[in-house]
């Protein structure tokens, strides 16, 4: 315990006080004595005092330093971790106030700080969901569409020692996710709907020919030569089903090489000469180079079947030109038909997946309307582009390139 301030001061006042009244000597030297050591250990006892007090105060400060360090080492931290999310969010502290927040251009319609759960610029639905999020104090999961991007909003609440203190709202951009959904369902509908009709067929023909009371040779024989077809025709959409899966992966396989597109163009006119020669169309060659392209040579010599294929397919009549040349460092293959043409309404959709420009003229021929989707898919695998060029009543044209 410190001693009292002054304590020696108040002996030594007492030793002179009985002095004063003929105190005996002995009394008197023992006071004083007393009074100089209290003062002496006073002295020694505030300068102990002090250097502990110093001490303290000096480690003290050290740990304040260090923790307002540390606090600040991790309030960046977490600012460089909020500002590299890719998608918005927003913290919201226990008062209802926003105190952190990143990408949020896109749900705000003007500029405000500072930004509260009621008082902010955000549109109406994120405005809606953030308010019910910070009153409800749970878990909170919902879709929101701004600005014709659908939004997940999921908001998190933030606990401190079992206490409510605000909460962690997210805005994750799930368009393309949506939109693979609504394109797988619609293929397999497409799919289920092209499988379903060759199967009703087939079926009606079987049940025709398990009649007990049916007898007639020449229906039997067209009706099995019509049920090859169907099963020829079902045997190709498997087959572009399978072929239009393998491709949709991000990680096709190609079997690249330096590769003559001339003789691949060359063989598929051999291919195909019959089919042409029955319509009476000619094939022109137009190679304006005889470079070799870096290509996987099975797939490219599909692709090329495929355009040549329905080249004769919309034509009646005129020519069609195979043609090879350079652009800078691309390498152009070109198809051109003088055959029907396509439709403005319908360029936008050759590429859908069962889409056919003349349904009618397609089914006849056995086409699968898996061609061209198949064909997109591995000229973007080879990391090339297709483009095509229509002109109704007059001819199409289909562009190849490929990076040499």
């Amino acid at each position: 315990m410190k001693l009292p301030k002054y304590a020696w001061f108040i002996l030594l006042t007492c030793s002179y006080a009985l002095l004063a009244y003929e105190t005996q000597w002995n009394v008197y030297v023992i006071l004083l004595l007393l009074a100089i050591s209290l003062y002496i250990v006073e002295v020694v006892y505030e300068q102990q005092y002090e250097s502990k007090k110093s001490k303290e105060n000096k480690e003290l400060q050290e740990e304040i330093r260090s923790t307002a360090k540390d606090a600040h080492l991790k309030n960046k931290q977490l600012l460089t971790i909020v500002s590299s999310i890719p998608f918005p969010m927003l913290l919201i502290d226990q008062f209802g106030n926003i105190v952190m927040h990143n990408n949020i251009a896109s749900l705000c319609m003007s500029h405000l700080e500072p930004l509260t759960y009621l008082d902010n610029p955000f549109v109406h639905g994120v405005r809606e969901f953030i308010k019910d999020a910070f009153i409800l104090e749970r878990d909170m999961d919902k879709i929101i569409n701004i600005n014709g991007v659908e939004f997940q909003a999921i908001s998190i609440p933030v606990l401190a020692k079992s206490k409510y203190s605000g909460c962690l709202v997210l805005f994750q951009d799930i368009s393309k996710t949506l939109e693979g959904e609504k394109m797988q369902k619609r293929f397999i509908a497409d799919a289920s709907h092209e499988l379903k009709t060759p199967i009703s067929v087939l079926k009606g023909m079987v049940e025709i020919l398990n009649r007990d009371d049916f007898d007639d040779p020449i229906t039997e024989k067209e009706f099995l030569s019509q049920m090859a077809k169907e099963v020829q025709r079902l045997d190709v959409l498997v087959k572009d089903l399978l072929q239009l899966s393998r491709l949709s992966l991000s990680n096709v396989i190609l079997e690249r090489e330096k590769c003559d597109v001339c003789a691949l163009f060359d063989k598929a006119c051999d291919s195909l000469w019959k089919n042409a020669q029955q319509k009476q169309l000619n094939i022109q060659k137009d190679y304006q180079t005889l470079e070799y392209a870096f290509c996987d040579p099975k797939r490219m010599l599909q692709v090329i079947l495929n355009l040549l294929s329905n080249a004769i397919k919309y034509s009646d009549s005129g020519t069609i030109t195979l043609r090879t040349r350079m652009e800078t460092t691309y390498y152009i293959l070109e198809v051109e038909d003088e055959g029907c043409g396509i439709q403005k309404k319908d360029m936008e959709k050759i590429f859908d997946r069962f889409y056919r420009v003349d349904d009618a003229r397609s089914r006849q021929s056995g086409g699968s309307g898996l061609g061209l989707p198949i064909v997109r898919s591995i000229i973007e695998a080879h990391g090339g582009n297709i483009e095509v060029e229509s002109t109704y009543g007059k001819g199409t044209l289909f562009r190849i390139k490929l990076k040499n």
